[in-house]
């Protein structure tokens, strides 16, 4: 399946991304997945979405995305169980699970490339999207680098 190259620069020093990277969101819960749709595109992506996790599979497998944002906790196929089958459709498309709760599954992090909180900050997420498609830091999104633990050379695990 082709797919768009997740290697894109970004144009000067403009902190929006191009309009053909794709993000796919998914989350069962209608209103939120409204406002991120409205909230992403804003910033310049386009947006695709799915109210269930089998919806979401269905369409990775037939639209060309760049990145997956899936809630956890969803009936039926939850975001662990997404992961996974996007990733068996194309290892190479990053996901994120997007979740309001701190119950992940240890497996999910065997196919999940990142975690968000829903309750954390709009910078930490379009930092961590910006990493997943760029393979690069920007430091105008990114959240600041751990500090050191000690003056032994150890740092912080994040």
């Amino acid at each position: 399946m082709a797919r768009h190259s997740s290697q894109r620069s970004m144009a000067g020093n403009s902190k929006r991304p191009r309009l053909s990277e794709t993000l796919l969101w998914i989350d069962d819960y209608p209103p939120a997945l409204a406002l991120y749709k409205a909230t992403m595109e804003a910033i310049g992506f386009k947006v695709l979405t799915a109210s269930s996790g089998e919806a979401g599979v269905k369409l990775a497998a037939l639209k060309p995305v760049d990145l997956v944002v899936t809630d956890y906790e969803m009936p039926g196929m939850n975001g662990e169980t997404v992961a996974s089958e996007v990733k068996s459709i194309n290892p190479t498309i990053p996901v994120i699970i997007f979740s309001g709760s701190a119950l992940l599954s240890h497996r999910s992090r065997r196919y999940a490339d990142a975690f968000c909180d829903k309750a954390g900050s709009r910078n930490r997420l379009l930092g961590t999207i910006h990493r997943l498609l760029h393979g690069k830091h920007n430091a105008g999104l990114q959240p600041h680098p751990p500090l050191e633990a000690s003056h032994h050379e150890r740092r912080t695990v994040a």
